[in-house]
């Protein structure tokens, strides 16, 4: 136990001196083996890390983020932001719910969190400027929005809690979908209740005209969710095989269709893309010998016996508490890979169902993504927008009050995210 004890300060205190935080996890991991009296041969250690990124199914993570890399710097974007601005744009707060739904739409064909910010965002903000928002309020709505692409599916934060926890990943998309719903649903409230209250009336006039034109603009950029998620409900693909037809498609569609990329930009995003899949699968290699080790450790079990862990509610707002904090200083796949194996024995011991659990943990992520003092996408907004860190903060909070009331309501009413997936049977 005093090695434990030793391994967790040691990851602790490099993550404070901002070491990598892949060395973060390998060096004590690797400590922990070396000094323990598991009497774990190096061969085997090696072998472990290997396996943890030889699952066919990681494969999915690695293409989503690409085709991802390539929609951020292509064209779907601007279609979708017009095609919702069209469709909404009429009724109060229009230009508002025009950027949630788009969003919700972009999670749906990216999966990535940032990649809105840095696509939608430059598109949306200005438009808000020039409607009479506020600048807090265009900041806090754009980030807070950039957090539905971890929950709407293909989320690749919800393939790898599938990966860690042993459960669907088609199932668990749909739990998180749920979540995204919901808080979207508040984020249209409250815009509404915002332009009600500042008087800011409608944004523009309904035109049959200029909806049909951009539905017509738009078919390709909304059929993407429809063939990706349509072939993993329907059973014809996989996940793995869902992501290979995203890269695909966004490559034929930006580069071939669109035209917005060249070959030689499409060249470039896949080198930028290469070095951060590199960083994920590195630190899955490192969170999984982190892991093994407590494993081996009888820890997660530890916790799962602990008496303060035997009810439901407690077990999940400790769950709650430590998910949010580790969003607030670690990256999502980090925190994902490294907690997921150390909760899920308490969770499953108090009877919390998997499927729920995966909304639950990446909601948490979610919020600590743009939760100071170091959320990730509040740094990220700060670069795409080119405004100070106080700024980003008084815009953010009332939507992270917002996202506190949806995690109450998806943590304490599970039918609010399992019906969903109770209706569908996937491969």
């Amino acid at each position: 136990m005093n090695v434990v004890v030793m391994v967790l300060l040691g990851v602790a205190g490099l993550l404070v001196v901002s070491t990598p935080i892949f060395v973060s996890l390998l060096l004590p991991a690797i400590a922990g083996f070396t000094f323990s009296g598991l009497g774990m041969p190096p061969i085997a250690v090696v072998q472990h890390g290997v396996q943890g990124i030889a699952m066919p199914a990681l494969l999915a993570v690695p293409l989503f983020m690409f085709a991802a890399d390539v929609i951020a710097r292509g064209e779907i974007a601007d279609r979708l932001v017009d095609l919702a601005d069209s469709l909404v744009g009429h009724i109060p707060g229009g230009i508002a719910i025009a950027t949630i739904v788009t969003m919700t739409v972009f999670g749906a064909i990216s999966g990535v969190g940032v990649a809105a910010i840095v696509s939608i965002g430059p598109i949306a903000y200005p438009v808000l400027l020039r409607k009479g928002y506020s600048k807090s309020f265009a900041l806090g709505l754009i980030l807070s929005g950039s957090t539905l692409a971890m929950l709407i599916p293909p989320s690749v934060a919800v393939i790898l809690y599938g990966l860690q926890a042993n459960q669907s990943i088609a199932k668990t998309f749909l739990s998180a979908l749920g979540a995204g719903l919901i808080f979207a649903a508040l984020m249209i409230l409250y815009s509404v209740w915002y332009v009600l209250r500042k008087g800011l009336g409608r944004d523009d006039r309904f035109s049959a005209r200029r909806l049909a034109e951009a539905l017509r603009r738009s078919v390709l950029a909304l059929l993407f969710p429809v063939i990706i998620l349509g072939g993993i409900y329907s059973g014809i693909t996989t996940v793995t095989e869902a992501a290979a037809m995203a890269v695909a498609y966004a490559v034929i569609v930006e580069v071939f269709i669109y035209r917005r990329l060249t070959r030689k930009e499409l060249f470039q995003v896949a080198r930028q893309s290469s070095g951060v899949i590199a960083m994920v699968m590195i630190l899955i290699v490192g969170g999984s010998l982190l892991t093994w080790f407590l494993t081996l450790e009888q820890i997660p079990q530890a916790i799962a016996k602990s008496p303060m862990l035997n009810d439901p509610v407690m077990v999940l707002a400790v769950i709650n508490v430590v998910f949010l904090i580790a969003g607030m200083f670690v990256d999502v796949n980090s925190a994902i890979i490294v907690l997921t194996p150390l909760v899920f024995p308490a969770a499953a011991s108090a009877g919390v169902d998997p499927i729920h659990l995966g909304a639950i943990l990446t909601m948490n992520l979610a919020i600590g993504m743009i939760s100071p003092p170091f959320g990730m996408n509040l740094f990220v907004g700060m670069a795409t927008f080119r405004v100070g860190y106080g700024d980003v903060l008084r815009g953010i909070l009332p939507f992270i009050m917002l996202q506190l009331i949806a995690l109450v309501i998806v943590t304490y009413w599970p039918a609010a995210t399992l019906w969903l997936p109770s209706l569908v049977s996937t491969r």
